[in-house]
Protein backbone atom coordinates (compact mmCIF):
# COMPACT_ATOMS: atom_id res chain seq x y z
CA UNK A 1 0.00 0.00 0.00
CA UNK A 2 1.74 3.40 -0.95
CA UNK A 3 2.60 5.26 1.93
CA UNK A 4 1.97 8.73 -0.75
CA UNK A 5 -1.95 8.64 0.16
CA UNK A 6 -2.34 11.66 -1.91
CA UNK A 7 -0.61 9.77 -4.99
CA UNK A 8 -1.87 6.81 -6.70
CA UNK A 9 1.05 4.47 -8.12
CA UNK A 10 0.99 5.08 -12.19
CA UNK A 11 2.15 1.95 -14.21
CA UNK A 12 2.89 1.78 -18.22
CA UNK A 13 1.67 -1.33 -19.92
CA UNK A 14 0.69 -2.02 -23.27
CA UNK A 15 -2.68 -1.16 -25.22
CA UNK A 16 -3.75 -4.93 -25.18
CA UNK A 17 -2.76 -5.57 -21.30
CA UNK A 18 -5.71 -2.90 -21.04
CA UNK A 19 -8.09 -4.43 -23.12
CA UNK A 20 -7.70 -7.78 -21.35
CA UNK A 21 -8.57 -6.38 -18.02
CA UNK A 22 -11.46 -4.68 -19.05
CA UNK A 23 -12.41 -7.86 -20.81
CA UNK A 24 -11.63 -10.25 -17.67
CA UNK A 25 -12.07 -7.57 -15.01
CA UNK A 26 -8.45 -8.41 -13.07
CA UNK A 27 -5.26 -9.40 -14.07
CA UNK A 28 -4.34 -12.67 -15.44
CA UNK A 29 -0.52 -13.27 -15.63
CA UNK A 30 2.45 -13.40 -13.23
CA UNK A 31 2.84 -9.41 -13.51
CA UNK A 32 0.71 -9.78 -10.24
CA UNK A 33 3.77 -11.48 -8.42
CA UNK A 34 5.68 -8.38 -8.95
CA UNK A 35 3.28 -5.23 -9.12
CA UNK A 36 4.40 -3.49 -5.87
CA UNK A 37 0.78 -3.29 -4.04
CA UNK A 38 -0.10 -4.78 -1.15
CA UNK A 39 -3.53 -6.19 -0.19
CA UNK A 40 -5.94 -2.95 0.11
CA UNK A 41 -3.68 -1.21 -2.05
CA UNK A 42 -4.52 -0.55 -5.60
CA UNK A 43 -2.86 1.37 -8.57
CA UNK A 44 -3.25 2.98 -11.82
CA UNK A 45 -2.52 1.08 -15.16
CA UNK A 46 -2.11 3.80 -18.25
CA UNK A 47 -1.30 2.41 -21.99
CA UNK A 48 0.82 5.95 -22.85
CA UNK A 49 -2.41 7.08 -25.17
CA UNK A 50 -3.27 8.35 -21.53
CA UNK A 51 -6.05 5.44 -21.73
CA UNK A 52 -6.03 4.31 -17.77
CA UNK A 53 -7.31 1.37 -15.34
CA UNK A 54 -7.14 1.47 -11.84
CA UNK A 55 -7.12 -2.20 -10.13
CA UNK A 56 -7.23 -2.73 -6.14
CA UNK A 57 -5.49 -5.68 -4.79
CA UNK A 58 -8.37 -8.17 -3.07
CA UNK A 59 -5.85 -10.70 -1.01
CA UNK A 60 -3.42 -11.29 -3.95
CA UNK A 61 -6.26 -10.72 -6.69
CA UNK A 62 -5.73 -7.30 -8.64
CA UNK A 63 -9.34 -6.58 -9.65
CA UNK A 64 -10.67 -3.69 -11.90
CA UNK A 65 -12.34 -0.94 -9.73
CA UNK A 66 -14.40 0.54 -13.10
CA UNK A 67 -17.08 -1.72 -12.11
CA UNK A 68 -17.46 -0.26 -8.72
CA UNK A 69 -18.68 2.79 -10.28
CA UNK A 70 -22.09 1.64 -11.38
CA UNK A 71 -22.59 0.32 -7.24
CA UNK A 72 -24.72 2.21 -5.14
CA UNK A 73 -24.80 2.76 -1.62
CA UNK A 74 -28.15 3.82 -0.32
CA UNK A 75 -28.53 5.68 -3.19
CA UNK A 76 -25.32 6.76 -3.28
CA UNK A 77 -22.82 6.50 -6.35
CA UNK A 78 -19.21 7.40 -6.46
CA UNK A 79 -18.88 10.32 -8.24
CA UNK A 80 -14.49 10.01 -8.64
CA UNK A 81 -12.34 7.41 -8.81
CA UNK A 82 -11.46 7.48 -5.32
CA UNK A 83 -15.07 7.59 -4.02
CA UNK A 84 -14.78 4.59 -6.33
CA UNK A 85 -12.15 2.69 -3.99
CA UNK A 86 -13.85 3.92 -1.11
CA UNK A 87 -17.20 2.30 -2.12
CA UNK A 88 -14.46 -0.90 -2.70
CA UNK A 89 -13.41 -0.52 1.12
CA UNK A 90 -16.69 -0.23 2.59
CA UNK A 91 -18.64 -3.01 0.47
CA UNK A 92 -16.28 -5.90 0.67
CA UNK A 93 -16.40 -8.13 3.87
CA UNK A 94 -12.56 -8.75 4.03
CA UNK A 95 -11.74 -4.97 5.65
CA UNK A 96 -12.51 -4.40 9.55
CA UNK A 97 -10.92 -0.94 9.33
CA UNK A 98 -11.40 1.27 6.89
CA UNK A 99 -9.38 4.91 7.05
CA UNK A 100 -11.09 7.60 4.76
CA UNK A 101 -8.71 10.71 4.78
CA UNK A 102 -9.99 14.25 3.17
CA UNK A 103 -10.85 17.90 3.69
CA UNK A 104 -14.88 18.63 4.10
CA UNK A 105 -17.33 18.48 1.44
CA UNK A 106 -15.25 15.40 0.17
CA UNK A 107 -17.80 12.70 0.99
CA UNK A 108 -16.06 10.66 3.45
CA UNK A 109 -18.64 10.95 6.07
CA UNK A 110 -21.43 10.88 4.18
CA UNK A 111 -20.94 7.71 2.19
CA UNK A 112 -19.38 5.91 5.53
CA UNK A 113 -22.69 6.62 7.24
CA UNK A 114 -25.22 5.64 3.85
CA UNK A 115 -23.24 2.35 4.18
CA UNK A 116 -23.81 2.34 7.74
CA UNK A 117 -27.78 2.41 6.80
CA UNK A 118 -27.40 0.12 3.83
CA UNK A 119 -26.09 -2.88 6.26
CA UNK A 120 -28.47 -1.78 8.88
CA UNK A 121 -31.10 -2.31 6.33
CA UNK A 122 -29.75 -5.62 5.04
CA UNK A 123 -28.20 -7.73 7.70
CA UNK A 124 -29.01 -5.55 10.95
CA UNK A 125 -25.71 -4.73 12.23
CA UNK A 126 -26.24 -1.75 14.87
CA UNK A 127 -24.28 1.63 14.29
CA UNK A 128 -22.61 3.23 16.44
CA UNK A 129 -21.75 7.21 15.90
CA UNK A 130 -18.66 8.20 17.72
CA UNK A 131 -16.20 11.49 17.64
CA UNK A 132 -14.19 12.78 20.02
CA UNK A 133 -15.27 15.95 22.41
CA UNK A 134 -12.39 18.32 21.00
CA UNK A 135 -13.91 22.00 20.72
CA UNK A 136 -12.48 24.05 18.34
CA UNK A 137 -8.69 24.73 18.78
CA UNK A 138 -9.21 23.43 22.75
CA UNK A 139 -6.81 20.55 23.98
CA UNK A 140 -9.57 19.96 26.52
CA UNK A 141 -11.97 16.59 25.88
CA UNK A 142 -13.26 16.19 29.16
CA UNK A 143 -16.04 18.45 28.70
CA UNK A 144 -19.23 16.44 30.40
CA UNK A 145 -19.07 17.14 34.07
CA UNK A 146 -20.65 20.74 33.88
CA UNK A 147 -23.02 20.01 31.26
CA UNK A 148 -26.38 19.42 32.79
CA UNK A 149 -28.34 15.92 31.42
CA UNK A 150 -27.82 12.56 30.55
CA UNK A 151 -24.87 10.87 28.49
CA UNK A 152 -27.21 11.92 25.07
CA UNK A 153 -28.03 15.26 25.91
CA UNK A 154 -24.50 15.98 27.05
CA UNK A 155 -23.14 14.64 23.65
CA UNK A 156 -26.32 16.32 21.69
CA UNK A 157 -23.85 19.56 20.63
CA UNK A 158 -21.27 17.00 19.10
CA UNK A 159 -23.75 15.00 16.96
CA UNK A 160 -25.02 17.78 14.68
CA UNK A 161 -22.87 16.93 12.42
CA UNK A 162 -23.48 13.05 12.20
CA UNK A 163 -27.76 14.42 11.98
CA UNK A 164 -27.42 16.66 9.10
CA UNK A 165 -25.89 13.59 7.44
CA UNK A 166 -28.25 10.81 8.65
CA UNK A 167 -31.18 13.07 7.65
CA UNK A 168 -29.10 13.54 4.02
CA UNK A 169 -28.93 10.15 3.77
CA UNK A 170 -32.48 9.26 4.90
CA UNK A 171 -34.49 12.03 3.26
CA UNK A 172 -37.17 14.55 4.60
CA UNK A 173 -39.48 11.18 5.59
CA UNK A 174 -36.50 9.54 7.46
CA UNK A 175 -36.52 11.27 10.81
CA UNK A 176 -39.10 9.12 12.32
CA UNK A 177 -37.30 6.01 11.51
CA UNK A 178 -34.08 7.17 12.54
CA UNK A 179 -36.01 8.08 15.76
CA UNK A 180 -37.33 4.49 16.52
CA UNK A 181 -33.47 3.33 15.71
CA UNK A 182 -32.43 5.43 18.40
CA UNK A 183 -35.36 4.50 20.80
CA UNK A 184 -34.17 0.66 20.11
CA UNK A 185 -30.68 1.26 20.13
CA UNK A 186 -30.08 0.34 17.20
CA UNK A 187 -28.48 3.62 16.29
CA UNK A 188 -25.93 5.25 18.94
CA UNK A 189 -23.94 7.97 19.29
CA UNK A 190 -21.23 7.51 21.64
CA UNK A 191 -18.51 10.09 22.22
CA UNK A 192 -14.84 8.34 22.91
CA UNK A 193 -14.46 8.39 26.75
CA UNK A 194 -17.38 6.17 27.05
CA UNK A 195 -16.40 3.05 24.39
CA UNK A 196 -13.54 1.94 27.60
CA UNK A 197 -14.83 -1.56 28.46
CA UNK A 198 -17.25 -1.87 25.82
CA UNK A 199 -17.10 -4.49 22.64
CA UNK A 200 -18.75 -3.61 19.77
CA UNK A 201 -20.13 -6.76 17.58
CA UNK A 202 -22.11 -7.20 14.56
CA UNK A 203 -21.90 -3.03 14.14
CA UNK A 204 -21.04 -0.57 11.95
CA UNK A 205 -18.63 1.65 13.96
CA UNK A 206 -18.22 5.19 12.70
CA UNK A 207 -15.33 7.21 14.32
CA UNK A 208 -15.46 10.94 13.00
CA UNK A 209 -13.05 13.42 13.42
CA UNK A 210 -10.45 10.87 14.46
CA UNK A 211 -7.51 13.11 13.80
CA UNK A 212 -8.05 14.88 16.82
CA UNK A 213 -7.07 11.89 19.12
CA UNK A 214 -4.08 10.83 20.48
CA UNK A 215 -2.75 7.21 19.82
CA UNK A 216 -3.99 6.34 23.74
CA UNK A 217 -7.34 7.42 22.81
CA UNK A 218 -7.50 5.88 19.33
CA UNK A 219 -6.18 2.43 20.19
CA UNK A 220 -9.09 2.55 23.17
CA UNK A 221 -11.41 2.65 20.49
CA UNK A 222 -9.98 0.28 18.12
CA UNK A 223 -9.62 -2.22 20.91
CA UNK A 224 -13.34 -2.29 21.33
CA UNK A 225 -13.85 -3.62 18.27
CA UNK A 226 -15.21 -7.56 17.91
CA UNK A 227 -16.41 -9.90 15.72
CA UNK A 228 -18.54 -9.24 12.84
CA UNK A 229 -17.97 -5.19 12.64
CA UNK A 230 -16.17 -2.92 10.62
CA UNK A 231 -14.98 0.77 12.19
CA UNK A 232 -14.74 3.18 9.43
CA UNK A 233 -12.23 6.43 10.79
CA UNK A 234 -13.09 9.40 9.00
CA UNK A 235 -10.46 12.44 9.77
CA UNK A 236 -8.81 15.39 7.80
CA UNK A 237 -5.66 16.14 9.46
CA UNK A 238 -5.53 19.61 8.05
CA UNK A 239 -8.56 20.45 11.25
CA UNK A 240 -6.31 19.20 13.86
CA UNK A 241 -8.20 20.74 17.14
CA UNK A 242 -6.45 18.96 19.92
CA UNK A 243 -3.52 21.08 20.32
CA UNK A 244 -1.23 18.75 18.57
CA UNK A 245 0.49 18.03 15.41
CA UNK A 246 -0.42 15.78 12.16
CA UNK A 247 2.80 13.66 13.11
CA UNK A 248 1.54 13.41 17.04
CA UNK A 249 -1.80 12.44 16.46
CA UNK A 250 -2.88 8.88 16.70
CA UNK A 251 -4.80 8.41 13.15
CA UNK A 252 -0.86 9.40 11.71
CA UNK A 253 0.33 6.62 14.18
CA UNK A 254 -1.89 3.71 13.04
CA UNK A 255 -1.30 4.79 9.36
CA UNK A 256 2.28 5.01 9.19
CA UNK A 257 2.81 2.13 11.26
CA UNK A 258 4.07 -1.11 9.14
CA UNK A 259 1.15 -3.59 10.81
CA UNK A 260 -0.82 -1.77 9.60
CA UNK A 261 0.11 -1.34 6.11
CA UNK A 262 0.85 -5.06 6.26
CA UNK A 263 -1.92 -6.51 7.18
CA UNK A 264 -4.67 -7.81 4.64
CA UNK A 265 -7.84 -6.61 6.56
CA UNK A 266 -6.94 -3.19 6.63
CA UNK A 267 -7.39 0.12 3.96
CA UNK A 268 -6.85 3.43 3.45
CA UNK A 269 -7.89 6.02 0.73
CA UNK A 270 -7.72 10.03 0.57
CA UNK A 271 -10.15 11.66 -0.90
CA UNK A 272 -9.25 14.56 -2.77
CA UNK A 273 -12.13 16.26 -4.77
CA UNK A 274 -14.59 18.37 -2.59
CA UNK A 275 -17.94 18.64 -3.91
CA UNK A 276 -19.76 20.79 -0.95
CA UNK A 277 -18.98 24.53 -3.14
CA UNK A 278 -16.54 27.08 -3.30
CA UNK A 279 -15.56 28.51 -0.55
CA UNK A 280 -14.70 24.86 1.40
CA UNK A 281 -12.64 24.13 -1.79
CA UNK A 282 -10.52 27.54 -1.55
CA UNK A 283 -10.65 26.85 2.08
CA UNK A 284 -9.16 23.61 1.50
CA UNK A 285 -6.46 25.00 -0.91
CA UNK A 286 -5.19 27.72 1.06
CA UNK A 287 -4.53 24.62 4.06
CA UNK A 288 -2.92 22.33 1.36
CA UNK A 289 -0.44 25.20 0.69
CA UNK A 290 0.14 25.92 4.14
CA UNK A 291 0.66 22.55 4.80
CA UNK A 292 2.29 20.76 1.86
CA UNK A 293 3.89 17.71 3.74
CA UNK A 294 1.04 16.89 5.97
CA UNK A 295 0.77 13.34 4.41
CA UNK A 296 4.52 12.50 4.47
Amino acid sequence: MPKDFSQILEIQVSKTFIDDLYENKEIRNEFTETLPVKPGGFCFFNDGENRKAVVINMMGDFCLIDSFKNKTINGFKPKDVRQAIYFNFLLEDEFDIVVALGAAGTGKTTIAVAHALSDYMTYKKKIILCKPTHLVQSHQNHVFGPVPGDMQEKYAPYIGSFEIVLNKVMGEHGKSYLDAMVSKKHLEFMPVEFTRGCTFEHCTFILDECQNLSWHELKTVLSRIGKDSKIILCGDPNQIDAGFPYKDSGLYTLVQSEPFQDSEFTSIIKLTKQYRGRIPDLIYNIDKELSKEIYE
